[in-house]
């Protein structure tokens, strides 16, 4: 099948950023680019609804560079989505013809559902949840989505983004307690009406997800308080309580010293505060205690619409009720990534079935449940990504692509786990102390038990052969046999699996012989 480029554009009212994904449709994508330009749009825009010429300049300028970038990545299709700023201009003709005439863009204006639609489809098929609320943050307006079953249920546009908040309340830092409580004020009674006016419940049991540039950088400015091993935002999760934290010190810090916060982008000084109001506001309307940051909004949905649609299918809002979503995107995270190092193999899938094989047949010694055992098979699948760098130390090499993929529809701790056996996966005992902020209590063992059960298997599948083609388990007082079925001369699988018995043996507490 042919690799295709598609490039979405999202211009939004404070940032346009550019994506492009080269992509087999359905089967796999990889991001290959992306570039971010802060354009200001919405830059004056609700002095008398009109775009100001300095920020459309920005815009057009921004939109000419990502155009020649299109056309030097020899990209087969670009889409472009412009989103409040525009859509509430009164001079949107204008500038329309501008970007088409001098960048030769041409700019989609979605509506305010719309852009609450496309963040649901990039939200949804990176996260593997059921039931949730989604918002999406941007420059000029906010959306509000509620998802059940996977489906998108309803959602609402406000005009409350952070460029236009700041411009309303807070023109200059720091502001003064006065402009914070109008701004709370304005911000809960629109929130409140809104959620009413859609009859939309607000269940607080229910996972709260973020997205947006304010969103992303309030995550940034978290993890920046203590070392993070994690080096991306999509799945992090921040507490109601750091949102708080981060307002008390940020309202009382001038332009300069927001800079010099650890972790700041110095993009979103001026701005970051009133989104970061606005978020805890809708956060206190729902009553939710933690956010959970989604690295995927509007770009990322409009790709997911043209890389799961068939070609027929409607557009957009159309097709609401059969959007293009991911069934599992857990499992299809996995798949990619494999397929992308070249590691959806008959090897790595082998070693996966008799990593699982020991650690079914051993459950009542490690009393482990699903979750664990998904995650075995995950990191066994994934175990020799690291080839891709080198054969020499290609576990290390595995660990830390893992460690750096975002793995769509895992949370921070488990992508640790499944980095860390395949780390151990052919030696070593295994050591968590890197990962410990986003380890629990017992991840060590947990780690230890899967690492031993992949270590097994990688050397029982040693010449790639699938000679070994069952192993059963045998747990005795005197020792654990592991009693392999074969098809051929499997003589090298079984005195490599019996060296790399030690870590099993210690697990068990007993010798481990291998036949």
């Amino acid at each position: 099948m042919t690799t295709s480029r598609l490039a979405v554009i999202d211009l939004g009212s404070n940032t346009a950023r550019l994506v492009i994904y080269a992509y087999e449709p359905g089967k796999t994508y990889k991001l290959v680019d992306q570039v971010r330009e802060r354009v200001r749009l919405a830059e004056g825009i609700d002095a008398d609804g009109e775009l100001r010429k300095d920020p459309m300049r920005r815009a057009v300028e921004t939109l000419s560079m990502f155009r020649r970038l299109c056309d030097a990545s020899k990209v087969d299709h670009i889409i472009a989505v412009a989103t409040s700023a525009t859509r509430d201009a009164k001079n949107q003709a204008e500038f329309l013809r501008l970007a088409k005439k001098n960048a030769r863009i041409d700019l989609r204006v979605i509506t305010g559902e719309e852009e609450a639609y496309y963040g649901y489809l990039g939200m949804i098929n990176t996260f593997d949840y059921q039931d949730c609320y989604l918002f999406d943050l941007g420059g000029g307006s906010v959306q509000l989505s509620a998802v059940r079953r996977r489906r998108w249920q309803s959602g609402f546009s406000l005009p409350m983004g952070a460029v236009r908040m700041t411009d309303r309340f807070m023109p200059n830092a720091p502001p003064t307690h006065k402009q914070i409580n109008e701004l709370r004020t304005y911000a809960a009674e629109q929130i409140a009406m809104q959620v009413n006016a859609n009859k939309m419940t607000l269940d607080a049991s229910l996972p709260f997800i973020g997205a947006g540039g304010t969103a992303r950088a309030l995550a940034k400015l978290n993890q920046a308080d203590q070392p993070y091993p994690i080096d991306h935002l999509h799945a992090y999760t921040l507490t109601r309580h750091d949102i708080e934290r981060l307002i008390k010190q940020m309202s009382r810090l001038s332009s300069e010293a927001l800079t010099d916060m650890p972790g700041m982008n110095e993009e979103r000084v001026d701005v970051i505060l009133p989104g970061a109001i606005v978020i805890d506001e809708l956060m206190k309307v729902g009553n939710f205690e933690t956010l959970t940051i989604s690295g995927s909004g509007v770009r990322e949905g409009v790709f997911f619409e043209q890389f799961l649609s068939k070609p027929t299918a409607k557009p957009a809002m159309q097709q609401l009720r059969h959007a293009p979503t991911l069934k599992n995107p857990r499992v299809f995270a996995v798949n990619n990534l494999a397929l992308q190092y070249g590691q959806g193999t008959v090897h790595a899938e082998h070693v996966r079935k008799l990593a699982v094989q020991l650690f079914d047949q051993l459950s009542g010694v490690h009393t482990y449940g699903q979750w664990e055992r998904e995650l075995l098979a995950d990191a066994a699948l994934l175990h020799d990504v690291g080839y891709i760098v080198n054969y020499y130390n290609h576990d290390k090499h595995s660990e830390y692509l893992i460690a750096d993929a975002e793995l769509p529809g895992f949370n921070h701790r488990e992508i640790a786990i499944i980095a860390l056996i395949a780390r151990y996966h052919r030696k070593g005992n295994p050591d968590c102390m890197l990962y410990d902020v986003v380890l629990d209590a017992g991840d060590d063992a947990r780690v230890a038990w899967l690492s031993a059960f992949t270590r097994i298997a990688e050397y029982l599948e040693r010449g790639r052969r699938q000679v070994v083609q069952s192993v059963t388990a045998r747990l005795k007082p005197e020792e654990l046999l592991l009693e392999t079925r074969t098809k051929g001369d499997a003589s090298m699988e079984i005195y490599e699996a019996q060296r790399a018995s030690k870590l099993l043996a210690k697990l068990v507490n007993r010798p481990v012989r291998v036949i």
